[in-house]
């Protein structure tokens, strides 16, 4: 029974990914809707406040089915000394912390709602030190150089100033410390990224996010290197590590 049913699930998995390619490829040939504005930041906050008190059972499901939750555990193993986690939301990531490296955690959000779920999940990361502070990204109160590693997972796609945002990121994170992406946005699949321009104004209304946009070019115009770069999920998912300054290179052999 659990070979057949893993069979039933490869071959709907693969039916899955046939037919969103080919409804992309159909919705390219259809013409684009009108541009309507989209949704301020205090327009999206409210989103997310209203979102909140059902956000973990709305994504738990996706999550898992996605491997989105092995990826978290995967980059969060990299945390180190005291971390500042940006757009913390609901606090999904506080399980996948390493008592043993971590040394404090500090965790900022616009949504007050968001911080008050974070807030009731406080054992699961003890007995690690957490702060919640209500705050946006584009304009943290923290001094420069003050953290080991910032962490930010499915934050670029929500911020108003996503730049502005990773360079703050960038300004608060220590010289020699990490910053941790976990991030969706654009596809290296052409008919992928066309339903994803499509579709970016009814998602951003009902979620609050920009699921389109250029992870990679954000980051590097702000001035961080990327050392490690893996994708899934038609190149839509990004696991970045980064650091504030380029690796110090290998001296040549002579």
């Amino acid at each position: 029974m659990a070979s057949a049913a893993r069979g039933v699930g490869l071959a709907l998995g693969a039916a899955g990914v046939s037919c969103a390619v080919a409804y992309a490829g159909t919705q390219l040939l259809i013409s684009p809707p009108a541009p309507r504005q989209c949704p301020s930041e205090r327009c999206r906050r409210d989103t997310f406040e209203q979102l909140a008190p059902k956000w973990d059972a709305t994504v738990r499901s996706d999550e898992f089915l996605a491997g989105i939750s092995r990826w978290r555990r995967r980059l969060l193993q990299h945390a180190s000394g005291d971390v500042l986690e940006v757009a913390v939301g609901s606090g999904r990531n506080f399980s996948y912390y390493g008592k043993a490296k971590v040394q404090s955690v500090t965790c900022i959000d616009f949504s007050r709602a968001m911080l008050e779920i974070a807030d009731s999940k406080r054992a699961e990361l003890a007995p690690i030190p957490l702060r919640l502070k209500l705050a946006t990204s584009q304009k943290m109160d923290f001094q420069d150089c003050s953290f080991d590693t910032v962490v930010d997972t499915f934050g670029v796609c929500s911020f108003e100033e996503p730049l502005e945002s990773l360079r703050e990121m960038r300004r608060v994170v220590k010289e020699d410390g990490q910053v941790l992406l976990l991030e969706h946005g654009a596809s290296s699949w052409e008919l992928v990224q066309g339903l994803l321009n499509r579709s970016s104004q009814r998602h951003v209304e009902k979620f609050g996010c920009y699921p389109n946009r250029n992870i990679v070019g954000l980051v590097q115009a702000a001035g961080l290197h990327i050392v490690t770069d893996e994708r899934k999920h038609f190149g839509t998912t990004y696991l970045l590590i980064c650091k504030r300054a380029p690796p110090p290179q290998e001296p040549n052999d002579k």
